[in-house]
């Protein structure tokens, strides 16, 4: 009974140590079978949606990702021209801007199951920021690419296709 007893011990004092060694964090992956999955499932836009003052898309992504429990993400959305394939070229605000000075947009995220399901996670854009230089009348054929990007490995766990829309002006 007493080494029934020790053995029960020792479990619980290295459990504690294993949780207390993470200091509150995600633990470090060891294993390729622990790696964080993420499969887009689909997005959608919605334009003239206002935020903060300011006239935009809302775009709403619908998403799945595994083995990412508790560990912080940013959900980033790429534009570019869809008649040219280039890069949108950011202004000067620096929230909707990539480091190469091109237009995105994020959101910042954090799994609470290590199996989770976002139906409507969202990332919102202002049409000034989408930099056309637009005249009253013009149309742009645009389309956007998104990254889920785990800020604690710093690195990319999936991107999705592209996604096209329409702006008038």
């Amino acid at each position: 009974m007493k080494i029934k007893s020790l053995i029960l011990i020792a479990l619980v004092l290295s459990t504690a140590s294993i949780a207390l060694g993470q200091g509150g964090r995600a633990a470090p992956r060891t294993a390729e079978s622990n790696r964080p999955v993420g499969t887009f499932v689909a997005s959608r836009f919605v334009h003239s949606v206002k935020v903060d003052g300011r006239n935009g898309v809302m775009i709403y992504v619908n998403f799945k990702i595994k083995n990412a429990l508790d560990y912080p993400y940013k959900m980033i959305a790429y534009f570019y021209n869809d008649t040219d394939g280039k890069a949108l070229v950011s202004g000067d605000e620096v929230k909707y801007r990539t480091v190469t000075k091109n237009v995105s947009s994020s959101t910042i995220f954090t799994p609470g199951h290590a199996d989770a399901v976002y139906k409507d996670l969202k990332i919102f854009i202002p049409y000034d920021a989408l930099n056309l230089g637009a005249q009253r009348g013009d149309i742009f054929d645009l389309k956007y690419y998104l990254s889920m990007y785990n800020d604690y490995d710093k690195e990319v766990t999936a991107k999705s296709g592209w996604y096209k829309f329409s702006v008038q002006f």
